[in-house]
């Protein structure tokens, strides 16, 4: 995303900096190195390429000396006169001293650049440096669109709490970052798999349901083009075929509401009529050999830091999608009437189906892990919300790292 080396010496001020660079969206602290004097900036700028430096206008040559009054000035000459430097693209001077900032003021001009007055009573300084940040970040989306636009691996969820929280608690070494134009928060990282190191882009929808779970996976797969799409997330389970924290791979999947609603002389009635998609056959047989790795699932079970269930288990099955929370077990029947093996009901997997085979190509396979938080009926509650979020997250966690 961006790149910055900071130039600074003075302790109070290289903290102050770094919280207002760091408050950006886009930048972490890797995105960031520091040097505390001139010569390790210049270490710095012979083996890396910057975006932005900001450089401090009085700075020591070495650390064991005392800053110079324009040693920050004459670092900045040395860098431009040398080819044995990387240039930064973009500079941003910072000093706390008036007389300094208009000695160096000049030089800077000549460049396009600017020399920010440091202060601890007002935060101008930080705002300007934020949108040069801002500004920057943005150019390199534009101009790299195509290789940061990418990702091999897509995951969505319907909710941010708990199930995208779940999810950016994988050691995937996540960042935020935003697309220029569009509203979604994503999140970008990565997972070492035995195809090798696969880009992950992970995000939740603006709300629950089909419609707008659609909405997100149809941008997912047309911006990144994955070779993978995913959601993860909790589901309402069928009494007696899974237990609270089961992980459910959806195949097939169904829109439930699917049909015409008639009357008669009895009165109304509904006939369904689902459209069934199916799980990708080589996703399937990894999927199974999953299921069968009891010592990998039940270790996923004891990560939990409270009590959990007795076992844990990976279904593959039916599971139903429709448009509502269900809380009455005669409509959870209805469904069961439509497959008789359905494992469970939740309101978004058909439609991350769809948006996948009516993506433009190429199109990725899709894979829904859910997990059970509860059974649609009178006594659904929160209870397993948390933990649910978690087995559906390292699940995929898992089966990315070690089955795919």
């Amino acid at each position: 995303m961006i790149k910055i080396l900071l130039v600074e010496d003075d302790r109070d001020k290289l903290k102050s900096v770094m919280s207002g660079l760091l408050a950006v969206v886009g930048v972490t602290n890797d995105s960031i190195d520091k040097a505390r004097d001139a010569s390790e900036a210049k270490d710095w700028l012979k083996k890396e390429n910057y975006d932005l430096m900001i450089l401090d206008i009085s700075i020591p040559e070495t650390s064991d000396l005392d800053p110079r009054p324009n040693g920050g000035l004459l670092l900045l000459e040395e860098v431009l006169e040398r080819d044995i430097y990387s240039k930064p693209r973009e500079v941003v001077g910072l000093t706390a001293f008036p007389e300094a900032q208009d000695a160096s003021n000049p030089r800077f001009s000549n460049e396009l650049w600017r020399v920010l007055h440091y202060t601890t009573i007002s935060d101008d300084w930080m705002l300007q440096l934020q949108r040069k940040v801002r500004y920057i970040i943005h150019n390199n989306q534009s101009s790299g669109e195509q290789a940061v636009h990418s990702a091999d691996i897509c995951i969505l969820t319907a909710l941010y709490k708990p199930e995208l929280t779940a999810v950016l608690r994988l050691p995937w070494d996540w960042e935020e970052y935003i697309v220029e134009g569009d509203p979604t928060q994503y999140h970008r990282g990565y997972v070492n798999t035995r195809e090798g190191r696969l880009t992950v882009v992970a995000a939740n929808a603006s709300r629950m349901g089909m419609p707008a779970a659609a909405v997100l996976a149809m941008k997912m797969t047309t911006v990144y083009k994955p070779k993978y799409l995913v959601m993860a997330g909790i589901a309402a389970g069928i009494v007696g075929r899974v237990e609270p924290g089961d992980i459910i791979a959806a195949d097939p999947s169904w829109d439930y509401g699917s049909g015409k609603k008639s009357k008669s002389e009895t009165g109304p009635f509904f006939q369904p009529s689902p459209h069934q998609l199916s799980l990708d056959p080589f996703i399937k047989s990894k999927l199974q050999r999953f299921c069968q790795d009891s010592q990998a699932l039940n270790a996923i079970r004891l990560g939990w830091p409270v009590n959990t269930p007795p076992l844990l288990t990976l279904h593959i099955g039916p599971l139903a999608s429709g448009a509502s929370v269900l809380e009455d077990p005669d409509v959870t029947a209805g469904i069961q009437g439509q497959h008789r093996k359905v494992l469970g009901v939740e309101m978004e997997a058909y439609s991350v189906f769809a948006a996948a085979i009516d993506s433009p190509f190429p199109q990725p396979s899709v894979l829904v892990m859910k997990s059970v938080c509860d059974f649609a009926d009178s006594h659904k509650n929160d209870d397993y919300q948390d933990y649910a979020s978690y087995t559906s997250a390292k699940a995929v966690q898992m089966f990315f790292e070690n089955y795919l």
